[in-house]
């Protein structure tokens, strides 16, 4: 039986992500003059992560997403937009750079409880943390001298990044390659079109 490294995540609309990843190249020299040397995620690797699963079996595939289809119907789609520039787990000892949910933070959280909450069901292992709405942008690699992104994040805290209409929970396979990681849809789960069902 096939084993395969998945993850549940939430895809961002094409313009929101190219406006992402233009403002990743436009902070690379910063980074550069700062120090860092970390690894970009490529614009077709950008999503929100909900849960990462770990290396799953074909046989819990069905089960997962039966569950989650279930889950994410509950959902109505919402509008998300990305601002501000953070690390974690700070940015005096940055080892991820991301820029975070203003609008659409709260149903973000929500649908990441109730899909959480769900695959806790299904026998996987609890997160060991809260959730937080994110984009990664970078990670950074933890050789060499310390870097501080301090006055970075502070001098962007504000800057908007765009919006974007948040409307499907995707089921990803996590392959792992030389030149970086390349994601594949298992399973898509369109979010409904309009007003509350949650609960």
């Amino acid at each position: 039986m096939r084993t395969l490294r998945a993850f549940v995540g939430v895809p961002l609309g094409e313009e929101v992500v190219q406006a992402a990843a233009a403002w990743s190249a436009s902070l690379r020299p910063r980074l550069a003059a700062a120090g860092a040397s970390p690894k970009w995620v490529a614009p077709a690797n950008m999503h929100v992560t909900l849960r990462f699963l770990g290396q799953v079996d074909e046989s819990q595939l069905p089960p997962i997403k039966e569950t989650l289809g279930a889950v994410v119907a509950r959902h109505a789609s919402f509008l998300a937009s990305l601002r501000g520039l953070g690390c974690f787990p700070d940015p005096a000892k940055p080892a991820v750079l991301w820029t975070g949910l203003a609008d659409g933070a709260e149903p973000f959280g929500r649908l990441a409880a109730d899909v959480n909450k769900a695959l806790d069901g299904l026998g996987f292992p609890e997160e060991d943390r809260p959730f937080h709405a994110h984009l990664t942008l970078a990670r950074l690699r933890r050789e060499g001298p310390p870097v501080d992104l301090t006055a970075l994040c502070a001098e962007h805290a504000a800057f908007d990044v765009g919006s974007t209409v948040v409307r499907e929970v995707v089921l990803f396979e996590s392959s792992l390659r030389p030149r970086g990681p390349a994601y594949a849809a298992v399973w898509r789960g369109p979010l409904h079109p309009g007003g509350r069902r949650e609960g």
